[in-house]
């Protein structure tokens, strides 16, 4: 019962995942949080490990900081499902490498001038992250807990400028007016090369009941990727302002997850319960501010089971969003300074969030 506990609060650090929840900028980011450390502490000879996840969530909720301000975008909805193929080598029982590669198929449905209703998407492979893990204590000496250290890097391999054909003209609903950038939230990738720091750690209370937690941050150093953040059909007057404001592109921002929760052993079944925090920060750690972002952070619960299989694991979670706001970046400040009106970017939060997947050893 020990072993089987210890490989579930293990696994338990790896698939937390780190991904966006609405049009807050909060990146579609594979994989995880941790390592699958099993290999080091119930002796078994396997030294990889595959980890295949999906992601789904549909968004209609727009707010303008606390403020529901669906009213003034109604009937638009965001669509983003996500298939993530992590893979891990188990260097040893307390080094490891691993490999996140997201297949992401994200859309934005709307109704033109007319009423008539159209979708935008895009669809391929996203920022490809590699990460380095370390166990802070040796496997042995580690039986109650542990503390990970990861450090990698996220390569802008996904797409940062799909692009799409909209409808603007009422009196021709069905032909399209031009093709342009889709929203910034929905790109397949941000333009940068970021740097991931992940801290993760866990504590066995005995062989049922455990804690565990993640820390991940994504430093983007760069400032902007050069994509127009333009709707089309934006009046003069506001390509005017924003420019000025230097927020007339996209910007490349840093990305952040904190999660806190137990976890509950009944044999091969274990219920999970946690608290997330995440969000996209108006200034990054590294580098400028400039450029058109959606910052901001949400609060969640996250309730989820798990099955444990010989040489697998399978799990499903859920996560429920209690407060959500946008906050204003340093583009909304230049713009209030200019008009002499508070400016604050309003962005779409996912009512739930869905997750599930299935690892395994060989």
């Amino acid at each position: 019962m020990k072993k089987l506990a210890i490989f579930l609060i293990t696994f338990l650090l790896y698939i937390q995942a780190a991904d966006s929840q609405g049009c807050i900028a909060i990146r579609n980011l594979p994989g995880s949080f941790g390592q699958f450390a099993q290999l080091g502490y119930t002796q078994s000879t396997d030294k990889w490990m595959m980890n295949l996840s999906t992601r789904y969530f549909e968004s209609s909720k727009l707010l303008s900081g606390k403020k529901d301000i669906t009213y003034v975008a109604p009937n638009i909805n965001l669509y983003e499902s996500t298939i993530n193929i992590g893979i891990t080598r188990m260097i040893n029982s307390d080094w490891s490498i691993a490999m996140d590669v997201p297949v992401e198929a994200n859309s934005v449905g709307s109704p033109d001038p007319s009423g008539v209703r159209h979708t935008v998407h895009d669809f391929g492979i996203g920022d490809i992250r590699l990460t380095v893990y370390r166990w802070l204590i040796k496997a042995e000496n580690a039986r109650k807990g542990n503390i990970q250290i990861g450090l990698g890097l996220k390569f802008p391999t996904g797409n940062d400028n799909a692009q799409d054909y909209y409808y603007l003209d009422p009196a021709h609903p069905n032909e399209p007016s031009g093709i342009a950038p889709i929203h910034s939230s929905l790109q397949l990738g941000d333009g940068g090369t970021g740097i991931n720091t992940e801290i993760n750690g866990y504590y066995m209370f005995n062989d049922k009941i455990s804690a565990s937690g993640n820390f991940f941050y994504l430093i983007n150093p760069a400032n902007q990727n050069g994509v127009s953040s333009f709707f089309p059909g934006t009046d003069q007057a506001t390509i005017d302002l924003w420019t000025k404001a230097r927020a007339n592109t996209n910007t490349i921002p840093d990305n952040y997850t904190f999660r806190i929760g137990g976890n509950f052993a009944f044999k091969r079944l274990v219920a999970t319960a946690g608290l997330r925090f995440e969000g996209a920060p108006a200034h990054d750690l590294l580098g400028q501010n400039d450029g058109f972002r959606q910052a901001g952070h949400i609060y969640s619960f996250e309730p989820g089971v798990q099955y444990k299989f010989k040489r697998g694991l399978l799990y499903t979670n859920i996560t429920v969003p209690f407060s959500s706001k946008t906050v204003q970046t340093v583009p909304d400040k230049r713009i209030s300074e200019i008009t002499g009106k508070y400016s604050i970017s309003a962005g779409h939060f996912a009512n739930v969030l869905f997750y599930a997947g299935y690892a395994f050893t060989f």
